[in-house]
Order: C-alpha cells, then sequence, then structure tokens
C-alpha cells in the first residue's frame, strides 16, 4: 500500500513507532481456549436460534401453532440484532472482548433458561417469545466478534483461518439444530397402527388444527421439554466457561496492525456508509447470506411437498448442507492464509458463479421443470451450503480489510445487520401463508445474482495486511508463550 493512501489515523500511528523491529509481537498458546469457548458459543447461539424449524410439524400439531408462528419465532433472531446490533459493536469496541462476550452468553443463557419454564402448552409461546427474544439479543456478539477474535490474538497468517472457525462455528450449530431436534422430537403420527390412533387434521379460521391424542400429545411435549432443558444444560457450561477466563486481549499483541488503535465508533460507522469500497462487499454478503439463512429455517417446509423427502430427511440433507459449508470454509479461508491473503475477490467470484449453477438446478427441481429423484435433490441441497458458506469468511477478512483502521468489530457488525436485515424481510414474507414456498428458491437464485455485479465494481484492498508486512512496520516476536 502506498503510504499516502493511509489514512490520517494510521498514519500518525505508525510515525509513533521509534524503528523497524521496536514493536514487540507475541503469539500465546491460550488463544486457542479463547477461539473454542468463543466458537461453542456461537454455535449454541445458532442452534438455538434455530430450534423450531426443524421440528414445526411436530411443534406445530403439538401447540396448534401456524406457519406465521414458527416464522415469528426465527424472526426475533433478525429482529432483535437490528435493533441491538449497532449498541454491541459500540460494546465491542470500547469495553473489549471480555465485556461483549459476557453480556452477550448471559443474554443466551438466560433465554434458554426461560424456554424452561413450565407452562400450559397453550401457553407455551408466552415464555418462547422472550426465550427467543434474549437468544436473539446474543447473536450481534457471536456473529460480529469473528473477526475481532483473530485480530486480537491471531498472527496474520492464521487470521483468515480463525474467522472461519468463529464464523463457520454458526453454520455447525445451524446443521446441529437439523439433527438434534428431529432426532429428540420425534415426528407425529398421522396413520393408523396397531399402538397409536392417528392425529385428526383440519383447518379452522385458515390456521391448520392438528388435534392429537393426549397420551401421543404428551409423548411429544415430554420430548421438546427434553430438547429446552439440553439445550440450557450445554449453555450453561460454556457460559460459565467464559466467566472463568475469558481475558479482555493478550498481554501483548500478535501482530503490528494488532497494536494500532482502531478509529473512534461513530466517526468508523459514517466513514463506512460513505466508503463504496466497503458497502460493495458488505451489500453482496448482506443480501446473499441474509435471504440463505432465512431459506434454511424454512427448508423442513420448502421440501414437505416433494414426495421423496420427508421430515427427517429434510433434517438430514440440512445437517450435511451446513457440514459442507464448514469444509469448504475452513479449505477456502486456509487457502487464503497460505497464498499469502490477497486473492479474496478471485476466490468470491468463483465461488459465486459456481453457486449460481447450483441455485438454477434448485429452482427447477423444487419448480418440476426437471422431475425430482432423490439423488438430485441430496447433491443440489449439499451443494448449497458449500457453495453458499465457504463465501461467509472471505466476506468478513474482505471487508475489514479494506475498512481498516475502522475496527474489525464495526465492519463487522455493520456487515452482519445488513444480513439480518435481508434475513428479516425473507422471514416477514415467509411467515404470510398466502405465497406458498416456492417464491423462496426464486428467491435465493435472485440473491446470488446480485453477488456478481457488486463484486465486480469492487476494488480489492487489503490495508491491513500492508500495515503488517510494510518495512516499517517490522516488529520483533518473542515467539509463542502459554
Amino acid at each position: 500500500m502506498d503510504p499516502s493512501e493511509r489514512s490520517p489515523l494510521l498514519k500518525r500511528t505508525i510515525g509513533t513507532v521509534n524503528d523497524p523491529g521496536d514493536t514487540l509481537t507475541q503469539v500465546y498458546f491460550r488463544r486457542w481456549y479463547i477461539l473454542f469457548v468463543f466458537t461453542a458459543l456461537v454455535v449454541l447461539q445458532s442452534m438455538t436460534w434455530n430450534t423450531w424449524g426443524p421440528i414445526a410439524p411436530t411443534a406445530s400439531d403439538v401447540f396448534n401453532w401456524s406457519q406465521s408462528d414458527v416464522a415469528l419465532l426465527s424472526n426475533w433472531g433478525p429482529i432483535t440484532y437490528i435493533i441491538s446490533a449497532f449498541f454491541f459493536s459500540w460494546l465491542i469496541e470500547s469495553k473489549g472482548l471480555r465485556t461483549a462476550v459476557l453480556v452477550s452468553g448471559g443474554c443466551l443463557f438466560l433465554g434458554t433458561i426461560l424456554r424452561c419454564i413450565p407452562v400450559k402448552p397453550s401457553n407455551v409461546l408466552w415464555v418462547m417469545h422472550p426465550g427467543q427474544l434474549f437468544i436473539g439479543l446474543s447473536g450481534p456478539v457471536m456473529m460480529s466478534a469473528p473477526t475481532v477474535v483473530s485480530a486480537v490474538w491471531f498472527p496474520p497468517h492464521q487470521r483468515t483461518s480463525s474467522t472461519a472457525v468463529g464464523s463457520m462455528a454458526g453454520i455447525v450449530g445451524t446443521a446441529l439444530s437439523f439433527i438434534i431436534g428431529p432426532q429428540i422430537v420425534t415426528a407425529v403420527n398421522h396413520t393408523n397402527n396397531a399402538t397409536t390412533p392417528p392425529a385428526v387434521q383440519y383447518f379452522e379460521e385458515g390456521n391448520f388444527i392438528s388435534e392429537l391424542p393426549l397420551d401421543e400429545k404428551n409423548k411429544h411435549l415430554m420430548e421438546i421439554n427434553i430438547l429446552m432443558y439440553l439445550e440450557c444444560g450445554i449453555t450453561a457450561l460454556f457460559f460459565v466457561a467464559s466467566v472463568i477466563y475469558f481475558p479482555k486481549k493478550p498481554p501483548q499483541p500478535p501482530s503490528m496492525s494488532a497494536s494500532i488503535p482502531r478509529e473512534d465508533y461513530l466517526s468508523g460507522i459514517k466513514k463506512l456508509c460513505t466508503k463504496w469500497q466497503f458497502m460493495a462487499p458488505a451489500l453482496a454478503y448482506g443480501i446473499f447470506t441474509g435471504v440463505y439463512g432465512g431459506w434454511t429455517t424454512q427448508l423442513t417446509s420448502i421440501l414437505d411437498h416433494i414426495e421423496e423427502v420427508d421430515e427427517t430427511a429434510a433434517g438430514w440433507m440440512g445437517f450435511f448442507a451446513n457440514i459442507a459449508g464448514v469444509v469448504g470454509g475452513l479449505v477456502i479461508s486456509r487457502i487464503v492464509d497460505v497464498s499469502g491473503g490477497k486473492i479474496m475477490k478471485v476466490l468470491l467470484l468463483t465461488l459465486t458463479l459456481l453457486s449460481i449453477g447450483i441455485w438454477v438446478w434448485i429452482v427447477l427441481i423444487c419448480g418440476n421443470f426437471i422431475p425430482p429423484t432423490n439423488v438430485q435433490i441430496w447433491i443440489s441441497y449439499i451443494a448449497t451450503g458449500f457453495f453458499t458458506a465457504s463465501l461467509i469468511p472471505l466476506f468478513y477478512e474482505i471487508c475489514a480489510e479494506g475498512a481498516y483502521p475502522i475496527g474489525e468489530s464495526t465492519t463487522t457488525g455493520f456487515s452482519t445487520w445488513l444480513n439480518n436485515l435481508f434475513c428479516l424481510i425473507f422471514l416477514l414474507t415467509a411467515s404470510v401463508n398466502a405465497f406458498g414456498y416456492q417464491w423462496m428458491n426464486w428467491a435465493m437464485l435472485g440473491s446470488v445474482l446480485l453477488v456478481i455485479p457488486l463484486l465486480a465494481v469492487y476494488k480489492e484492498r487489503y490495508n491491513r495486511l500492508d500495515v503488517d508486512v510494510s518495512p516499517e512496520s517490522a516488529t520483533t516476536s518473542t515467539g509463542e508463550r502459554a
């Protein structure tokens, strides 16, 4: 990077370094513990947020919920994110990681506790809504802090990989929700057999009503309660771990860029809104992954009309799609780190073009333009996870690089705010029963098509990497410590 292109803050800060080799950097082995605890909390936040989508048919039968009831429970995530994201970004910048993680983890723990309060089935929404609200409030830190954790604790050659682990953790949580939920909460019997009478189904005032036999309803109610207790217990374990040890930062920074103060939060936000080199990739990320996030919560319902896919199969499909995305994200991020970091735009464009082909295929299958087969459905939906989730850590890092020295929590918080805005729009539309489900696949195709022109006009900037490799920011490393 040409020194003349640096921001005034960056020029002033680098100018305070006395001589090359004067800045002391240190890498600590404990960074892996920090990453593990933070990643576990991200997994739990995502898993508890998406509790109801994978078990929607059973929950609807047990509690007589409508499609809009289930959609609103998922909607608390993007609603609370849009309201609170900028506050939590400010909290990270001004108070540091420890305070932000403890506040966020506390909200997550409180939300899971509220969902365990015993009430009558007819009143269960009165505890589930506030529970999901607090779980949603824990989301801004969990989504925006992966880049902060990597910048504060990890050296440059591990930053993108660390960001990938933290950001992919949310995908892992969603994947687990598709497996754990349906495994614990079994599907309702709608057919006659020797031991269990079928549920009686009918419509009343436009809503689906399912009258289950009392024994059957109590069985599924117990299963849902077990799921609530399990998620609460595991959340308690990792929240306590973060309380015991999760420092604000290491004693010495892992890189030169980590030692440089970030811009004031408010001025940083103002600059981001007028900085097209940030807004282009941020909008591409927000639209594509926001719509995809809403789409995944409705996967069971989207596939419900396809005869070859039942509720259990849809759950496994969602699981493997998300796992494929995690693997893709980790592999692609490691390639970026090994190559020196300056190939993100090429990788983003390549993965997006491949993703377009997959979404065209899905639209054709679900629209019956192509006769659906079991193999086609499995391959296509798993491929969506790979080509979509692989983009997430690249978007996080390319936004942070281009906006530096604006803080990572500010850039990632703004990007993920856009993500949740478009997710909310998607889920609000999904809550309208009359629209059905076919439009959702078309919306996904449209969102990925928008990524291409936004990335095409984006000019790459690697401001942070340039600081770490420039001769004037040479540092002295004392090796790795515990």
